[in-house]
């Protein structure tokens, strides 16, 4: 029968090792996602001036999925006319996607000009902190250098009341930004014919409309901090 008294070193040694093991996965763990638990204010007037001297990442929408499952099926295909059905769905969906990135790339490239912006693709972004950024210029830039000032993100979604297309902002911790901030750009007062008439594209028009209301609610927010400090 093993004696009690020498099995208590043991134990000691095994909640040491143990204590000193749970430290060195807690630094890892900092280490490597510590950017993303870093305290963003949710306040409106707050997000607006951290904005401005911070990044937005736009979350760009790539239908993977969806090309994945008709990339199977024109291959396991047999049949010519249902084969051919598939590709043009396929090529269509492709279409899409790349449009709509050419479409934005250009539109916040030249017709924004609040804050730093870049890019995630969706599929890379179910883990933030090991996420591919990108600028505008699709040079790869690296998560430290977004780490230690603001971040923000731009996600295509819809809105939770009408359901309808929008863009939603959201902060570094993908917590809502509430009103009085702009967001939930939505397609809300677009005339399709004044769209036609003045050449620019949806997404050229769009971003332009998130320019202004950055740059307005900014100044609003400005005006009233400086009367309130006059009092």
């Amino acid at each position: 029968m093993n004696d009690f008294r020498y099995t208590i070193p043991y134990f000691k040694l095994s909640f040491t090792t143990l204590r000193i093991f749970l430290n060195i996965s807690l630094l890892i763990s900092f280490l490597f996602t510590g950017h993303m638990a870093i305290s963003q204010s949710l306040d409106p007037a707050t997000c607006i001036k951290d904005l401005e001297k911070g990044t937005l990442i736009i979350r760009i929408p790539t239908n993977k999925t969806k090309i994945d499952t008709l990339t199977a099926m024109v291959s396991r295909s047999k049949d010519p006319k249902s084969k051919e059905r598939l590709e043009k769905e396929l090529n269509q969906t492709i279409e899409e996607r790349d449009s709509l990135f050419a479409d934005y790339i250009y539109a916040f490239n030249n017709s924004f000009d609040y804050c730093k912006v870049g890019y995630i693709f969706d599929y890379d972004a179910r883990d933030l902190n090991t996420a591919s950024y990108y600028n505008l210029e699709s040079e790869e830039i690296s998560v430290a250098d977004l780490s230690d000032k603001p971040l923000y993100y731009l996600y295509f979604e819809r809105t939770t009341d009408s359901k309808i297309d929008a863009l939603v902002m959201y902060n570094r911790n993908l917590q809502k930004i509430p009103n009085p901030f702009p967001n939930d750009f939505s397609r809300g007062g677009l005339n399709t014919i004044f769209l036609k008439l003045s050449g620019n594209s949806f997404a050229v028009w769009r971003v332009e409309r998130i320019n202004k209301q950055l740059h307005r609610y900014l100044e609003q927010v400005k005006a009233y901090e400086y009367y309130e400090n006059k009092e």
